[in-house]
């Protein structure tokens, strides 16, 4: 594939709606025109085969963009801020604030739906097929990592998970991207790669590598019903269904749901969550200086004193003083803390 095919690719997307306005000869940074909308796109890229796209913007107008590519690639889109209905060659996918999509793509036919006056932050990191194989077979090669194998007779395969906390920081560090103009390229393909790799090691080798030999007990059919469910917690994470709701909504009993919960995990489905919530928390208090009656109402907390308890619970301290703790000044709110009440869900 010649890597220019990448740019004919983003031209083409661009050009589905006449509603963005090219500020400069290279078209690296778009933007949207006054009438139409607010913000920008910017392509940059990377190396020759590896590019990142970033989209800070919204539509005035509700939007439906479609358009078709034959360039092989695999992208990782992180949805930090915004909701789309998108169609991938036949998949279905509803986008959410605080997802991710790992997609591996031999051809493509997409339909992408935008709502009107919705704010949307997204990052996506775009790397050529002959690229990716060439990375990989630098250091051996693995049957995992083979397009064909991985795609067999489909068009797109796609990954859809929540976004942890360390790998939102990942993304936002890429989004400020603080070093020096000369090494901004190479900090970007650093974080780049270093996200490609950690998605792929979570959703291809199927063992955390924090977690070694969990989840070898499971059929892989009921593996990838207790990640999807996994996820479903994750992603609502403030509104989270019951036990037998998420066994209805993955399609695997809710006795093979605990007991997969504790082989791939180590806890309960509702230890799973509440360490999710803990670690979202953490993320709200640390990065984006969220108070802490903002960052309970955030994670699925109605009541400020029962997440302080548990956070209190969980890392030792209140979460009040965790800014602090992290070296920065804080701006919790004073909340009385009240007793008694069980795990909001």
């Amino acid at each position: 594939m010649e890597h220019d095919d990448f740019r004919d690719f983003y031209y083409q997307y661009l050009g589905m709606v006449d509603v963005l306005n090219v500020s400069d000869s290279s078209m690296d940074r778009i933007d949207m025109l006054d009438d139409y909308g607010a913000g920008t796109v910017i392509r940059t890229k990377l190396r020759p085969g590896i590019e990142l796209i970033v989209a800070d913007c919204r539509f005035y107008q509700s939007q439906t963009l479609r358009f078709q590519s034959d360039v092989p690639m695999i992208e990782l889109s992180f949805w930090l801020n915004g909701a789309s209905e998108i169609n991938l060659s036949g998949h279905h996918l509803h986008i959410q604030n605080n997802q991710c999509q790992l997609a591996f793509i031999r051809n493509l036919e997409a339909e992408m739906c935008y709502d009107a006056k919705e704010p949307m932050l997204a990052c996506e990191i775009r790397i050529a097929e002959s690229v990716f194989r060439e990375l990989v077979d630098a250091f051996g090669g693995d049957v995992n990592l083979d397009m064909n194998k991985l795609l067999g007779s489909q068009a797109v395969r796609i990954f859809q998970q929540a976004i942890p906390p360390a790998e939102e920081q990942l993304v936002r560090q890429m989004l400020t991207c603080p070093v020096a103009p000369p090494l901004r390229k190479m900090y970007l393909e650093g974080k780049a790669l270093e996200l490609l790799a950690i998605y792929m090691q979570r959703l291809l080798f199927d063992v955390d590598s924090s977690t070694p030999g969990r989840g070898r007990g499971l059929r892989r059919t009921d593996l990838d019903k207790i990640r999807e469910a996994a996820n479903i917690l994750a992603c609502r994470m403030e509104q989270p269904p019951s036990l037998l709701e998420l066994s209805r909504l993955t399609g695997i009993s809710d006795f093979k749901l605990k007991a997969g919960f504790k082989e791939l995990f180590g806890t309960t489905v509702f230890g799973y969550l509440r360490n999710k919530r803990m670690e979202r928390a953490v993320f709200l208090l640390e990065t984006e200086r969220t108070n802490v009656y903002e960052a309970a109402i955030a994670v699925g907390y109605s009541n400020p004193g029962h997440f302080a308890a548990l956070f209190r619970e969980t890392y030792g301290i209140n979460p009040g003083q965790w800014p602090k703790k992290a070296g920065f000044p804080g701006n919790s709110l004073k909340l009385p803390l009240h007793e008694g009440g069980a795990e909001s869900r």
